[in-house]
């Protein structure tokens, strides 16, 4: 039994080979299995981070008496969510519907044929309050299968074609057109975001994930609406203080939480995804670079708070990189990459505990804090009571550090490092995702560029030619999604999302480094993921072909991934690709009918975000974005001068745009700052001199459609 999930790339399948429960991973064998021994399956979907995975696996996977019940009237599956996203998504939409809720882990119970007939998330072992014990609902399931088989058909059928609609409507978002400007999008949109920042941060409630995104997409409005740039840029300023301050980051070792359980980002869950790090990257970078301009432009307490943002979006990047660096990177063979997370459990005096390895208990605290509390300003740190593990707090500042106290702070957090050092650090998922790697390279470029740190694009590329050796097949031309220890996972393509992000990731790095064998790569993977736009709807799919079971559930509609989540949208990502090559080869003079055509492929499948804007901003951020990126008036520069200070000064506000930039000596002449020319698809205005001119070119003074109606 063990065998089958002991020689896993999943991390999480390999957790779970000891116990007696006869485990299949995800595929044919398990549900043929199944059918031939007539019981239903129960799929057990989770990932190796997960707080609550755990759990249930120590109370009931561990038990004996349970894997006897499922042994005996079921067949057990255990899915990777992160490994087969699909499978993931579509039984969450079973489970939401079924339920109300969703979260992991996720326990289903299907027929054989994939379709779902009950669905939950974490059963306790024995029952608590309302939610019945795990072995009570395997007797429950198991009877109905016995005596009521009949009915769990019918109900599996009407599941089934509600998961079809659902699916329909989600691709029928992507039909929706607007005449509306997408600049007039954008500034409804911002009016939207700007209305709904909470005053702790955040556009919802807790528990408060980052809506980094959203805060991307922002940060045109601000730089580029000048009529609203200052409501845009506090209300942006509230939520990434609020992120970069509180405990959602790591002060000492670098590196994001996953999300905050509580209204005032004090305390997070304490899983570690290479994914949040990767837009978290790049957000802070990109917020280092254009709050310094929002400073620039103002004066008093407005450009005080922006410079404070910058310095802090600075710190924050920097702790990001040393945390992929030192954290994440899999360097034990020849092919470095990206794990995939860490775990939010580590152990304490022989249990494992949430956030053991973060927290400190009072006794901690004094010894970390006694050299320093003179020099430690009031109200200026905090450690916030963690309610699952009393006695002990979790580290992060209440405040904007002011002048001079940041070296108390920094000695505060080497000595908390000293405390944890002697600790079991938590477990590290070495299963590396193609996607997920990809918006990390592409995030490390942003550092590069924008912060300067030669060291982030030393680290993209090790990973990014790491990436092609293992994960891209030259003969059949397929990106594999997952591999583990150098070798990809078999039988697992990537979705859209892996293709698309690796594509923008490579386009990054030829724009960072001038090599020309990035774009190369770029295009071979775009021309793949052609292949996942259905041809008769011109709908992006995530997945070209998918398994009976998955098409059973969805009753034959694809999935269609339309909305950001935790992840930008796959089709928006595609879009993304498509407009920023089409830009490099306008800049590169090489402007051709296939860039023309992906222009065109890339605002129709970013239309959807126009439409929804004002219903929807944070959920379209990134297709707006890509919106955002076609329709302003200058698509890519050429400058006249290169490495003087107000050429980077150019080069990076265009980079932080989504605007492309090419050396153009001939336009030097004698002029005494940087001489830039202005272009867009294959039309150039005159030259202007300076940033200044440059800005007033950027800017859109018109707020029609801004209302949000």
């Amino acid at each position: 039994m063990a065998q089958r999930l002991a020689g896993a790339a999943s991390q999480y399948l390999r957790q779970h080979a000891h116990q007696l429960v006869d485990w299949f991973p995800y595929g044919d064998e398990a549900f043929e299995q199944a059918r031939l021994r007539d019981v239903p399956v129960m799929l057990s979907i989770g990932y190796a981070a997960c707080h609550w995975c755990h759990v249930m696996s120590h109370e009931s996977f561990d038990d004996p008496q349970i894997a006897a019940l499922l042994n005996e009237n079921f067949v057990a599956i255990k899915v990777d969510r992160e490994e087969h996203p699909l499978v993931d998504d579509t039984y969450m939409m079973a489970t939401q519907a079924l339920t109300g809720a969703g979260g992991w882990p996720m326990t289903i119970f299907a027929l054989p044929d994939g379709r779902t007939v009950h669905a939950g998330t974490y059963y306790p072992k024995e029952p608590r309050g309302r939610t019945p014990g795990f072995s009570q609902v395997l007797q429950a399931v198991h009877e109905a299968w016995e005596t009521k088989r009949e009915g769990l058909e019918e109900q599996a059928a009407m599941l089934a074609d509600h998961l079809a609609e659902l699916g329909s409507r989600q691709s029928a978002l992507l039909a929706l057109d607007s005449r509306e400007p997408a600049q007039s999008a954008l500034a409804t949109a911002t009016e939207r975001w700007i209305l709904t920042t909470r005053a702790e941060g955040g556009f919802t409630p807790a528990p408060k994930f980052p809506p980094t995104w959203a805060l991307k997409t922002l940060w045109h409005s601000i730089i580029t609406r000048p009529d609203s740039s200052q409501e845009a840029f506090n209300a942006a300023a509230t939520s990434l203080e609020a992120m970069f301050l509180g405990g959602l980051q790591d002060h000492v070792d670098g590196g994001f939480a996953r999300y905050c359980v509580d209204e005032n980002w004090s305390v997070p869950h304490f899983e570690k995804m290479l994914y949040d790090n990767a837009g978290l990257l790049s957000l802070a970078a990109r917020s280092a670079v254009l709050a310094s301009e929002v400073a620039a432009g103002t004066s008093g307490k407005a450009a005080e708070r922006a410079q404070n943002l910058a310095q802090l979006a600075r710190s924050s990047a920097l702790g990001i990189i040393g945390f992929l660096h030192e954290e994440l990177l899999i360097e034990s063979g020849p092919h470095p990459a990206f794990a995939a997370s860490l775990d939010a459990d580590s152990a304490r005096d022989g249990a494992q505990i949430e956030g053991a390895y973060y927290s400190y208990n009072r006794e901690q605290i004094t010894q970390a804090t006694e050299q320093l509390r003179s020099r430690l300003a009031q109200g200026l740190v905090r450690f916030a009571p963690i309610a699952e593990d009393p006695q002990y707090f979790c580290f992060s500042l209440a405040r904007m550090p002011e002048p001079g106290e940041q070296g108390a702070i920094d000695e505060l957090a080497s000595a908390l490092r000293q405390l944890r050092s002697s600790r079991i650090r938590p477990v590290r998922d070495e299963k590396v995702v193609a996607g997920w790697n990809a918006l990390a390279i592409e995030a490390l470029c942003d550092a590069f560029m924008l912060l300067g740190e030669p060291r982030a694009l030393e680290l993209a590329e090790r990973v990014a030619a790491s990436l092609w050796a293992t994960h891209w097949d030259e003969e059949t031309r397929r990106l594999a999604r997952v591999s583990f220890a150098g070798r990809p996972a078999p039988n697992n393509e990537g979705t859209l999302q892996d293709y698309a992000a690796l594509a923008l990731a490579f386009l990054a790095l030829k724009q960072a480094t001038g090599e020309a064998k990035w774009g190369q790569r770029a295009s071979q993977l775009l021309l793949r993921a052609e292949d996942f736009v259905d041809p008769a709807t011109g709908v992006p799919r995530d997945a070209i072909q998918v398994d009976a079971r998955i098409a059973a559930q969805r009753s034959d509609v694809a999935a269609v991934s339309v909305l950001d989540d935790a992840l930008p949208a796959a089709g928006a990502l595609y879009a993304k690709a498509l407009a920023l090559r089409a830009m490099q080869g306008m800049a590169e003079g090489n402007y051709s009918k296939n860039h023309a055509a992906g222009l065109e492929t890339a605002r129709a499948l970013s239309a959807h975000a126009v439409a929804l804007a004002s219903e929807a901003a944070t959920q379209v951020a990134t297709a707006l974005e890509v919106q955002s990126i076609i329709s302003a008036p200058v698509h890519y520069l050429a400058l006249g001068s290169w490495d003087t200070a107000e050429a980077q000064r150019v080069r990076k506000l265009a980079w932080a745009l989504g605007v492309n930039v090419h050396y153009a000596p001939e336009l030097a002449g004698e002029a005494a700052g940087v001489r830039i020319q202005p272009c867009r698809e294959e039309l150039c205005q005159m030259p202007v001199e300076g940033f200044g001119k440059l800005m007033d070119l950027l800017q859109i003074n018109d707020r029609a459609g801004g209302s949000g109606n």
